[in-house]
């Protein structure tokens, strides 16, 4: 079975970057990689001119953020806010998308998403 590894926005950062480490991870890992419709818009929103996101987007399929997983979400964030482990929602978001796709998730935000392996996340440890 082929692993599933959805790529956070920092690591598509690095990528576009030229970051030597990240391209050696990805090369290595052996897998499909995926985005979340929240990363294209994290990504979108924060380039610049001389990125080629417009390039890259395409190579990578989007994971949708649809109904089920929108009820997912909004009860873990109800668990955490009991806790008093606030998650940022973007990052709520893209965690709730890997977990219904069931997907890894590689991402250098492991402080964050580290909430949310008691919900089912799988983080691509490197």
């Amino acid at each position: 079975m082929v692993r599933k590894i959805c790529l956070d926005s920092d690591v598509l950062i690095a990528f576009l970057h030229k970051d030597e480490r990240v391209k050696d991870l990805l090369t290595s890992a052996d897998a499909e990689f995926y985005i979340t419709a929240v990363n294209t818009f994290e990504v979108w929103y924060g380039r610049k001119k001389s990125e080629l996101i417009s390039e890259l987007l395409p190579l990578l399929p989007a994971l949708a953020f649809d109904e089920a997983t929108a009820r997912f979400a909004a009860d873990m964030l109800r668990t955490l806010k009991s806790q008093g482990q606030l998650l940022e929602m973007r990052d709520l978001f893209i965690g709730a998308i890997c977990i219904k796709h069931d997907v890894e998730l590689f991402t250098f935000n492991l402080k964050h998403f580290e909430r949310l392996e008691p919900f089912g996340l799988v983080l691509f440890r490197y």
